[in-house]
């Protein structure tokens, strides 16, 4: 079974080299390794070509820059391995990466996920572990393994995804990753689990924040997520309010807040009546269900849990904002 794996590359010149490599000492030998340049300006698009000078291996091309999701879905097009493997350029990996992951493949409906050396994700992949129908619905959803819903450390068919046309979003900016795993899931009946921390992410100076998009983007993003993960949930046959109730405990809640606070983002520019009549457009039961799901992780959340689930608006508009504010410039 040959693996194609996909690697976007937009000027990561001082990592690409240690991405490259350890990809090239890998165990496991029947792979491609496709070098997806999107227009860098940085060196890394010759750099590229030096690696397919040296290694056939390795497959190189080169288009303008369209984003990350462009140049998966690209990639995807491109490959000739029975299985898609992504490797983000500024990450690296151990030897043993798709050894690990290949070793668990046993039909092609299925989703292989390797575990990431992230402390953001510390402890939620902890066994070694084949699931299906489900138990895997309800395994990934109460072992907070959503959370792993990065493209990066999994095994996708490619079978399947061009069967049911699965590809990256190139229209939103936000959790685009989750919606491509997501719609993967919903296709597919059974999920191997490697708790192996082979993949090794490189914390870069930024890389834990992201600004926000106008609303119009993030709260699409929103909608999208929310159909996938209710289609994801209703696998299970439970009531429509248990369905409800486990879809917002998961990751939804987290999408929907960040939606309605790039009303407030200083850079967005949003004026006051805007950002009122767009949070009076959502529907109230959004509310009520974020309300019953969202998890804060702090004081400050908390309150802000409070402000949205309740619908006070203009106090969340005037608190979010000016910490919004006093957190830009803190970064800046």
């Amino acid at each position: 079974m040959k693996v194609s794996v996909i690697v976007p590359v937009y000027n990561t010149k001082d990592y690409l080299t240690r991405c490259v490599d350890s990809l090239l000492c890998q165990s496991f030998s029947d792979f491609e390794l496709l070098l997806i340049d999107d227009g860098s300006t940085d060196g890394s698009s010759e750099l590229c070509d030096a690696f397919q000078a040296k290694d056939s291996r390795v497959r190189v091309f080169h288009q303008q820059n369209g984003g990350v999701s462009a140049a998966r879905n690209y990639g995807v097009q491109q490959a000739q391995g029975e299985w898609i493997c992504y490797v983000d350029s500024d990450d690296e990996v151990r030897c043993e990466y798709l050894q690990d992951m290949v070793s668990a493949v046993d039909a092609e409906d299925l989703l292989v996920m390797g575990n990431i050396s992230d402390p953001r994700l510390k402890g939620f992949l902890t066994e070694d572990v084949s699931l299906q129908g489900q138990e895997m619905v309800r395994y990934l959803l109460s072992h907070h393994i959503l959370n792993l819903s990065g493209p990066v450390a999994k095994l996708f068919n490619r079978n399947v995804l061009l069967k049911h046309d699965i590809h990256f979003p190139t229209g939103i900016h936000y959790a685009e990753d989750m919606i491509y795993y997501f719609r993967y899931l919903n296709h597919v009946s059974q999920v191997a689990l490697r708790q192996s921390e082979n993949y090794l992410v490189t914390m870069r100076e930024g890389s834990l924040s992201r600004g926000y998009y106008p609303f119009e983007a993030e709260y699409q993003c929103f909608q999208y997520c929310l159909a996938e993960l209710t289609t994801f949930v209703g696998r299970l046959g439970v009531s429509s309010e248990e369905t409800t109730a486990l879809v917002w405990r998961s990751r939804t809640s987290d999408i929907f807040l960040h939606s309605i606070k790039s009303l407030y983002a200083p850079s967005n520019g949003y004026s006051r009546e805007e950002q009122m009549r767009r949070l009076r457009e959502i529907p109230a039961d959004y509310y009520k269900h974020f309300g019953q799901g969202f998890q804060p992780d702090g004081f400050s959340s908390a309150i802000i849990k409070y402000l949205v689930a309740h619908r006070m608006f203009t106090i969340l508009l005037i608190m979010g904002s000016m910490y919004e504010r006093a957190l830009h410039k803190k970064k800046s």
